[in-house]
């Protein structure tokens, strides 16, 4: 008998053909040894099979109970290392005789076991989040005014007008007929009261309290000046951030990407004039949703400190995490911070593993001293889950019957009853056996072949959960699919069920797209000749309004339906404009030579705040610099301009009068220029080059993307010009790179003595 298998090993894992008769596989089976039932397990395996689905497959071809308990040991035995992609633990599946919602496991469903996150993490991997701070809302309390700070000054009551100011770089503000207002460095009630007495000398109702001549002043910030921060420490991406000065503590750590895999989340120093002003810490907000609202200021130092005590909730909680724990916190904090105990848990004790000098032990803690027991770092904390497998006086049936599910054990004495129950054996019955799963009381758990034509085996008595499977043909269909692809709406795989037409798989894709051909609706289709030659069955359908075919085709497992395009479909092709222009959007490519010269002409009205000379494209993910300027001024000969291609995004920025100094220099930070200058001159007035700066690979970046690096020639270098919106990038020194050798400097000396008798002879 056991000879079967292996001519099932061929028909199942080779051909994928269980719809053949059973009769006609026991005729060409044979004897077979262990050796070969082993082989029959290991390709089980390979196909992620449990031991539940061997041996129904064993069932299927009459297989009874000793050969069914020689595949069991021999499984056990042999049962190879798993790898992350393998199904979960045999012995699991089989202690469970089945599935909640079935008697059959999904072949496909892997348990792969993703690695443990941080709880918090998720927040700074989101791409979605949008890291700039809010700006219409109420002025924060503590918030500094600052130099390139936007106020919008409003007086109203005798005399109405408004004052859209900014905050010069020396801290002030300035009104026709008045001295310079000092606002740096107050907050928005004070700055108030000081507009308030300065500008009395102008309105004199400002000062006074009759209804008639009374002004009164409102002062809103309209928009906050950029302010640099560094973060620094155990984060994703530690630097210096160039942040609205409206940002928060959590706005600089989503910049940064947040801590990294031993960053703290509970004590974040902020740090101001070399002392710490406030620890954050973030799990308020994760766990009670409250907002860090500590606002930065320039020059404010952000320090993520290595994690002291990490744990990790491993089963029985609401959210299964590595958890932060402070030293002073204890079982019933956590507890609290993962949402509690999940509701299938035994929560009267809480298990540890627990590292203790060089070995591992489990520590059990009683609900009572939840409360009084401390965590160490690495331990790893769970519930036990309860069986809910088991229901007491029950017993279970599925399969090849019209009922499923749980039924009482008292009226179902026998297997005989128990189907009766089920309103007797389906249509879509498979062979003449069945399998009863026994748990035994959760210990030795068996497997008993009954033969459905044998009254012996029908009398056989039931226990509580025993749970009965009567193979069925719609059971048996492992890893079989059909594709359908091209003008529908859902082009996917679709689970193989037998009877599904081309109607059916239509809708299943969400239906046909506009562009559909009823007309040309191809079924590609595997044929297996005579002497093991493969070859492709295409089958041309045409469809009615209706969706109805014209052939009445049945598909089978691994058909390939394709619906192809219509005829002379013509694709839009479109772009986007974005940015510092009237009318941003989309916008149809309207030929095949228009270019962006051409989309700047028809569609782009400039504003007095647009910048031509930051004009960027970007095009798969890539940014194109171009010269606005030049190409608007040159027309569409210009070597700036070039074709448009469909999904195009021009970008056209802002004028921005500030320049970014960044790296090696004395003091990072912000300058504004209204024209052109030096790279040189720009480092300059930040203070200057550091002793790690690399002067000879200076580099500017402008406000296009394009980017432009310092010339040297011998001694000589010559620093690229600055313009408004630029960034100036000063890079560090290699402190691995050789020093420049003697020889290098004699022949740099030579050459420079060369030249210069070359210069003297002319």
């Amino acid at each position: 008998m056991i000879k079967k298998i292996i001519f099932v090993t061929f028909l199942f894992f080779s051909l994928n053909s269980f719809g053949q008769d059973i009769n006609e596989l026991r005729k060409k089976a044979s004897s077979s040894s262990d050796s070969e039932l082993v082989v029959f397990i290991q390709k089980a395996k390979d196909q992620g099979l449990s031991l539940m689905d061997a041996e129904k497959q064993l069932i299927l071809i009459g297989g009874k109970a000793d050969e069914i308990k020689k595949l069991r040991d021999l499984w056990n035995k042999k049962l190879p290392k798993k790898s992350e992609t393998d199904l979960d633990d045999s012995n699991k599946i089989e202690s469970q005789f089945g599935e909640t919602e079935g008697f059959v496991k999904d072949s496909l469903s892997k348990d792969i076991e993703d690695e443990v996150k941080r709880f918090g993490s998720d927040f700074f991997k989101n791409k979605n989040i949008v890291e700039s701070p809010q700006l219409f809302v109420a002025t924060p309390s503590d918030y500094r005014l600052g130099p390139g700070d936007d106020l919008i000054i409003n007086l109203f009551g005798a005399s109405e007008i408004t004052y859209s100011v900014q905050i010069s770089r020396n801290g002030n503000v300035k009104f026709e007929k008045l001295a310079p207002v000092y606002l740096s460095g107050l907050s928005i009630r004070s700055a108030s009261k000081r507009l308030k007495q300065r500008l009395s000398k102008i309105y004199t109702g400002l000062g006074s309290n009759n209804q008639i001549e009374k002004v009164d002043l409102e002062l809103s910030l309209q928009k906050a000046r950029s302010i640099v921060v560094n973060i620094t420490g155990q984060v994703e991406a530690p630097g210096t951030y160039t942040i609205s000065g409206f940002s928060s503590v959590l706005n600089a750590l989503y910049a940064a990407g947040g801590p990294n895999d031993v960053g703290t989340y509970r004590d974040i120093n902020i740090i101001r004039n070399g002392r710490v002003i406030h620890n954050v810490d973030l799990y308020d907000y994760f766990s009670n949703g409250i907002y860090p609202n500590i606002y930065l200021r320039d020059q404010d130092v952000i320090l993520v400190k290595p994690y002291e005590i990490e744990t990790e909730l491993v089963s029985g909680f609401k959210q299964l995490a590595l958890f932060e724990i402070k030293k002073d916190e204890v079982v019933s904090d956590l507890i609290n911070l993962s949402g509690g105990a999940s509701s299938n848990t035994y929560r009267s004790k809480l298990f540890i593993e627990r590292f203790d000098d060089f070995s591992q032990k489990i520590v059990e803690i009683d609900e009572k001293d939840f409360n009084d027991t401390k965590l160490n770092d690495g331990d790893k904390i769970s519930f036990k889950e309860i069986n809910s497998e088991s229901i007491s006086g029950a017993v279970k049936i599925g399969g090849a019957v019209y009922l499923t599910g749980n039924f009482q054990l008292e009226n179902n004495k026998s297997v005989n009853d128990l189907i009766n129950s089920a309103k007797g054996l389906s249509n879509d019955l498979l062979g003449d056996n069945a399998i009863l799963y026994r748990s035994n009381k959760g210990l030795d758990n068996q497997s008993i072949s009954i033969n459905l034509k044998d009254n012996n085996d029908l009398s056989t008595q039931l226990f509580e959960n025993d749970s009965l499977y009567i193979p069925s043909s719609k059971d048996i269909l492992f890893d079989q699919f059909i594709e359908i692809k091209g003008e529908v709406n859902f082009p996917k795989e679709i689970d193989f069920r037998f009877g599904y037409t081309i109607t059916d798989l239509i809708i299943l894709s969400g239906g046909l797209t506009p562009y559909a051909n009823k007309n040309d609706i191809r079924i590609f289709r595997n044929i297996s000749k005579e002497g093991g030659e493969n070859v492709t069955e295409e089958i041309i359908i045409k469809l009615d309004e209706n969706l109805n075919p014209n052939k009445k085709i049945v598909l089978k497992p691994d058909d390939i339906v394709t619906v192809n395009t219509y005829p002379y479909r013509k694709t839009n092709k479109f772009y986007t404009i974005e940015g510092e222009l009237a009318l941003p959007g989309l916008y149809s490519i309207k030929n095949q030579t228009y270019s962006v010269y051409d989309a700047i002409k028809d569609n782009v009205e400039f504003l007095k705040s647009s910048s031509t000379d930051g004009i960027s494209i970007v095009r798969d993910s890539i940014r194109i610099p171009v010269n606005g300027t030049k190409l608007i001024s040159q027309g569409s000969n210009s070597k700036f301009n070039f074709e448009l291609v469909s999904g195009d995004k021009i970008i056209i920025p802002a004028i921005n009068n500030t320049v970014v100094i960044s790296g090696e220099v004395q003091q990072e930070g912000i300058i504004n220029i209204d024209k052109p200058i030096s790279a040189k001159t720009a480092i300059e007035s930040v203070g200057g080059f550091t002793n790690k700066s690399v002067k000879r690979e200076v580099y500017v970046e402008y406000q296009n993307g394009l980017r432009k690096v310092t010339r040297n020639f011998l001694f000589f270098k010559f620093y690229p010009r600055v313009f408004p919106g630029s960034k100036v990038v000063v890079p560090e020194k290699d402190e691995n790179k050789d020093k420049t050798s003697v020889g290098e400097i004699v022949g740099y000396t030579t050459s420079l003595v060369s030249i210069i008798a070359l210069i003297k002879s002319f």
